[in-house]
């Protein structure tokens, strides 16, 4: 299958959400129980789980919530507590707006942060108790600042034996639970790996479907995704010194795996 990556601007994915009302029903991440007992009943709808996993920027977040409320559709937005890019406290009004357009907050966890900048060998006696123990102290982080419960989970850049797990982890639902990544897609990287979403979304062809989408890549015009990235590097690294946009670079680099278009020159520290 030929990766897809045509069309990432906002009236392509009002046509991806017309398409999701007329064939599927819509349902939370955290409603997983419930349907999942139903879920082979043939006279049934094909039922939806509509993911966002907030990796960069919680404004083009709350854009993207906004298009959703118009359609009327609810999905589950993934906030992660470490992300070096915003701070949950400092955008507590943006969090808020999430949930007052009717969406849901759920944990993105980075591992990866966890282990190299808070985890001590005497924490844990199992790999498990530390997954447990890292999800429960950020969902309360997370918890603390939205004032609501935090009832699902996803992991950032999961590794594999993370993918296609135990439905609940850490009394959370796992977005990555075997029960609910039999037909997943996801626009990971600004491509689609299994093709145009548009023709997929209009002929389903399994009963249940987790979609993936990161609001970063998203916006008014089409935007191929480094030239998304360096547009994002740009307005934050505005007015840094050459130091500041050095770290900030390579801090960019280590949490998204793809290359951003116009690559600027960075400085060394102290040149």
């Amino acid at each position: 299958m030929t990766p897809w990556a045509d069309d990432f601007a906002y009236h392509y994915y009002r046509k991806l959400l017309g398409t999701i009302k007329e064939n599927f029903q819509l349902r939370l991440i955290s409603q997983a129980p419930e349907f999942l007992a139903g879920i082979d009943d043939s006279s049934r709808r094909h039922i939806l789980l509509l993911r966002h996993d907030i990796d960069f920027d919680l404004g083009s977040a709350v854009r993207m919530a906004e298009i959703e409320h118009d359609f009327g559709i609810q999905a589950c937005y993934m906030i992660m507590t470490t992300c070096p890019f915003y701070d949950i406290r400092e955008h507590q009004a943006d969090l808020n707006r999430l949930f007052h357009l009717g969406h849901r907050i759920g944990l993105h966890i980075d591992f990866h942060y966890v282990q190299y900048n808070e985890t001590r060998e005497e924490d844990v006696s199992s790999r498990q108790e530390w997954v447990v123990s890292a999800i429960e102290r950020h969902a309360q982080r997370l918890e603390d600042v939205t004032g609501v419960p935090v009832r699902a989970v996803s992991y950032h850049r999961p590794a594999i034996r993370f993918l296609k797990g135990p439905l609940f982890i850490a009394n959370r639902v796992n977005a990555y639970a075997d029960d609910l990544m039999q037909w997943y897609l996801s626009d990971s990287k600004g491509q689609w790996r299994a093709g145009d979403p548009l023709a997929i979304l209009q002929r389903p062809e399994h009963p249940l479907l987790q979609l993936l989408v990161h609001p970063v890549w998203w916006g008014d015009e089409h935007v191929e995704a480094g030239d998304r990235l360096q547009d994002f590097f740009e307005r934050r690294t505005r007015d840094m010194s050459p130091e500041r946009i050095s770290a900030f670079d390579q801090i960019l680099a280590n949490h998204v795996t793809i290359r951003r278009s116009g690559l600027r020159t960075i400085l060394p520290r102290g040149a």
